[in-house]
């Protein structure tokens, strides 16, 4: 039986000219510009393992076997790990793994195949001037080869890689943007409200939540209150947002044009769950107190 061919993966990090603007960076080059190399020579290694370095126990401690990993010096290792981790770029778990926090937004792969079609296609380009060459009254350098071939790499190296950057990198970015580093254990809640609830809406429950002050966990909160409502859309939540705020006016105007006829309207206090999601936009009509308790806790209300 002929044995199948695995599929190898080829990673790279995707670095331009914001890298060095960055403040941090900026920072650590004043330092030291071997912190900065080594700190991108940590970010490669950790491609394979999709932003992660795992201390393997084979040293006294993470730095000693990424130096002997890398060639580096201890010193130099063990100074860029602080440093970065210091500026909330570098992460450490209880069990001395590192997670390379910017690696998530700057990695991009290729399988063995695209890679294979791009060095043909660039011997198919040598092997074409080679024929050329002779009918040419200029006899082309090695280094106009090599140029020339470079140029069409890079052209095709940037038609592949010239993608949008993908909804999880968005919201990656908008997340960091808003509320901070993403710590690790985000990264699985980030794309499960992607495949539950889509980016556009993601970015509506953020809005809410930014205007009001609060951490994304009250986003997720929105989220869920509008997946238990059969809200699907931006347009929907947009609506359902109009609907509410008028029904909040026609009911404040008709208890005070009717206040003296009628029985004073029952009001949720301020201090229970209802009254506290009441206060930040959410319908409660035909939720329990149970449902309340629990969305008002995921929405960090309990705290008010």
């Amino acid at each position: 039986m002929a044995q199948k061919n695995k599929t190898k993966i080829y990673f790279w990090l995707k670095l331009d000219e914001n890298f060095y603007k960055n403040i941090i960076i900026k920072k650590a080059r004043k330092t030291s510009d071997t912190m900065v190399i080594v700190y991108q020579r940590l970010m490669l290694q950790s491609l394979a393992t999709n932003g992660y370095l795992y201390y393997e126990g084979a040293f006294e401690n993470l730095a000693e076997e990424l130096a002997t990993s890398l060639d580096e010096d201890v010193e130099q290792v063990q100074m860029a790990l602080a440093f970065f981790s210091k500026y909330g770029l570098i992460q450490f778990d209880n069990e001395q793994n590192a997670n390379m926090l910017q690696v998530h937004a700057l990695i991009d792969q290729e399988t063995n195949w695209a890679r294979y079609q791009r060095e043909n296609r660039k011997k198919e380009k040598t092997e074409k001037l080679d024929i050329v060459q002779p009918l040419s009254n200029h006899c082309p350098t090695e280094i106009e080869l090599e140029i020339d071939i470079e140029k069409e790499i890079d052209k095709e190296v940037e038609e592949e890689i010239s993608t949008p950057p993908s909804d999880l990198q968005k919201l990656i970015e908008l997340y960091q943007n808003n509320f901070g580093i993403v710590k690790p254990i985000l990264y699985d809640d980030l794309k499960a409200d992607l495949e539950d609830y889509g980016l556009e809406l993601i970015i509506e429950a953020i809005k809410r939540a930014v205007k009001r002050q609060r951490e994304y966990a009250y986003a997720q909160g929105i989220l869920k209150s509008w997946n238990r409502s059969g809200i699907k859309t931006l347009e929907q939540a947009k609506a359902e947002e109009v609907n509410f705020q008028n029904k909040s006016q026609n009911k404040s105007q008709n208890n005070q044009n009717n206040f003296q006829q009628q029985k004073p309207v029952k009001k949720a206090p301020e201090w229970t769950d209802e009254g506290r999601l009441i206060k930040a936009g959410v319908d409660t009509t035909g939720m329990t107190q149970n449902e309340m308790y629990k969305l008002a806790g995921e929405m960090g209300l309990h705290n008010e």
